[in-house]
């Protein structure tokens, strides 16, 4: 049963001073926006009728009474600053109903602070009226649990001061500092929601400016990102707009009494091996919107959306692959469709338009509709539209599209792509084009830059260039994940079965596979919830003298349980080695392989002794991978994660 996700109430946003700062007459002081009115930095965190408060600021009692919360479970405290820490006696009324201390966390620094200014709570000596009734817990390095999961503790520089951050789930907490040290990094990676410091766009020399925290979150990528611990220089709508413009739309100002949700299982369950082993952690997210509608006119979409008044936030492209470039892009859709209420949408086709206008240039696909749709909906879209690529439709000249698809049908309000788009008839329409259009037309062009993957452009054409060589490593740190076959389980000639090691025939819908070889793999099998350890051989089986190529993955876990007869059926009268000890009364119909890493070439070996003595190092080499794995994510991640193999796997 899927955990309770964590609800995220800012209750405070401001500096030290708050906004409005008292005798300031300027323009974000005197603001009739709300959203311009900062009480002093603080965040509550609930889950189940729990609340975890982030540090008791001196306006502590105005922020709960406006947040309602009836209930106090604990307090971390981030540093001893006044901002910080001058509402601590405000917590009384929770001790009286709850009949309990309230257990605080911070570092000792904070404590004997904490100490020295509320001293009346630490004395013992004899009072006519309540005080605080609390239990110090003095964070070390370790993660402690909290709201049924682990909280991790970031430390932090602000200024030569000690402070600390906190990490919960899948989000994090940190306010009021200048340096992240490289150590913190780690613990940074894989976010969902960001919340930092961003003082204002003057340095100052213990916060962030915009910029240093808009070059923190470009190394972090976090999915979205709010500052806080704003001061009175940055006007809230206009510098959200600025934000947008400088190519970051999910990056926002944090406002009071702004609420999300966030998972919160991004550390709290059980290891899984099929993560990324570079280091960086996969991050899965889940199919990000329950209201995903798939469409293939622009006028169904028109019908669907369009009669109840809704706008679009469009991306356009063939989207193959689904790589860390297509990612930038639909997450900053996502993100700017929250910030207009419009719907995200991402516009593509099938077949591709090269397939249909140039078919003999046309690259193999690295990922099927099926496929694409379920990156969308992962990234947090809410609609697709696959347009059928016809002749009809490549010749409408680019105003005619912007105009008949765009504006008509989608009603967009802004639309992003990547400095490479060319759209309309012969390619005509380039970004400048598009510019043009957007002012002329009212809309909004966001045109994002490439990602940049260890000095190379992340594209599709270089993604494929790495799989048909058989780097499938390096096509998984560029597409963000692993790269991924999926189709139907076929008969096989039983060669394995009888001679080597019994395997899993695979015929892809894919149109790419990767170079020959054999791979260190992980494969899922319908009906099963985990993936399994495999190796996986692409080839022509030249040891038996076959030429017809072939994608077979042998299961290291036979002996556990899997009863397959897709490599054909053994010799008539011959039972199954496994049949008595497997739970499953069929073959797997169908399965999805993960290609981790590249092992060795394809080879012809002198018969099958030989052969399958290789294959028996092929699989201890396989088990050596996933041990190694093991241990480095036991090492980065103190309490590890595990995910399902039907979820879209993103790599921060």
């Amino acid at each position: 049963m899927p955990r309770a996700p964590l609800k995220i109430t800012v209750l405070g946003s401001g500096t030290s001073m708050g906004v409005p700062t008292l005798g300031c007459p300027c323009r974000v002081c005197s603001s009739t926006d709300p959203r311009d009115k900062r009480l002093r930095p603080s965040i509550l965190i609930s889950r189940d009728s729990h609340n975890v408060v982030i540090d008791t600021t001196p306006d502590f009692r105005q922020q709960a009474m406006r947040a309602g919360l009836h209930r106090l479970d604990a307090i971390l405290l981030t540093h001893g600053h006044a901002d910080h820490i001058l509402g601590f006696d405000d917590i009384r009324p929770y001790n009286i109903h709850q009949r309990a201390a309230i257990p605080v966390y911070g570092n000792e620094d904070t404590f004997r602070i904490i100490r020295r200014i509320f001293a009346y709570v630490f004395d013992d000596k004899p009072t006519l009226s309540t005080v605080p009734s609390v239990i110090l817990n003095v964070v070390r390095e370790r993660p402690f649990e909290l709201l049924g999961i682990p909280f991790v503790p970031i430390p932090l520089l602000h200024g030569d001061v000690k402070v600390l951050g906190f990490r919960f789930g899948r989000a994090a907490y940190l306010t009021d500092f200048s340096t992240l040290p490289d150590s913190s990094m780690a613990l940074l990676e894989g976010l969902d929601e960001l919340i930092l410091d961003a003082l204002r766009d003057v340095p100052h020399p213990m916060h962030q400016t915009v910029d240093q925290a808009l070059a923190l979150i470009q190394k972090l990528k976090p999915r979205r990102a709010w500052f806080t611990h704003i001061a009175h220089d940055l006007p809230h709508a206009e510098t959200n707009e600025r934000l947008v413009k400088l190519g970051f739309p999910y990056v926002q100002l944090a406002y009071d009494g702004l609420q999300f949700e966030v998972r919160a299982d991004a550390a709290d369950e059980p290891f899984d091996e099929r993560e990324e082993p570079t280091g960086r952690r996969a991050t899965t997210l889940v199919s990000g919107t329950p209201r995903f509608s798939t469409f293939t006119s622009s006028e169904a979409w028109a019908s669907r959306f369009g009669k109840s008044g809704h706008s679009s936030v469009l991306a356009i492209g063939s989207f193959d692959g689904i790589h860390l470039g297509h990612q930038a892009i639909l997450r900053s859709v996502a993100a700017r469709a929250r910030a207009l209420n419009a719907v995200p949408t991402a516009l593509t086709f099938d077949p591709s338009p090269r397939k249909v206008l140039r078919p003999e240039e046309a690259s193999p696909q690295l990922s099927t509709i099926a496929q694409r749709l379920a990156g969308f909906r992962a990234l947090g879209l809410e609609a697709a539209v696959v347009l059928p690529f016809t002749l009809e439709l490549s010749r409408l000249t680019p105003e005619q599209f912007v105009e008949q698809i765009l504006l008509r049908d989608l009603r967009i309000k802004a639309l992003f792509v990547g400095e490479n788009f060319r759209f309309g008839h012969k390619q005509a329409g380039d970004v400048n084009l598009l510019r043009n259009l957007g002012v002329q037309h009212h809309f909004e062009v966001v045109v994002l830059p490439p990602v940049i993957c260890r000095g190379e452009v992340v594209s599709s054409t270089l993604i494929r260039k790495e799989i048909a060589e058989g780097d499938v490593a390096r096509a998984a740190r560029l597409l963000g994940r692993q790269f991924v076959l999926t189709g139907e389980v076929i008969p096989g000639t039983g060669t394995g079965r009888r001679f080597t090691f019994p395997t899993l025939n695979l015929s892809t819908e894919q149109e790419l596979l990767p170079g020959r070889g054999v791979y260190i793999t992980r494969t899922s099998l319908d009906g099963e919830q985990r993936s399994r350890r495999s190796v996986t051989n692409v080839g022509s089986r030249p040891t038996f003298n076959s030429s017809t190529l072939s994608l077979e993955t042998h299961v290291l876990d036979w002996s556990q349980g899997l009863n397959v007869a897709a490599d054909s059926s053994p010799p008539s009268g011959v039972a199954p080695a496994d049949a008595s000890a497997a739970p499953h009364s069929r073959a797997p119909k169908r399965i999805e392989v993960r290609f981790w890493e590249r092992l060795r070439d394809e080879k012809k070996f002198s018969g099958p002794e030989e052969l399958r003595a290789q294959i028996a190092r092929d699989i201890a080499a396989a088990n050596r991978f996933f041990l190694r794995l093991r241990r480095l994510r036991s090492i980065r991640q103190p309490v590890p994660s595990r995910r399902s193999s039907s979820e879209w796997w993103v790599v921060r």
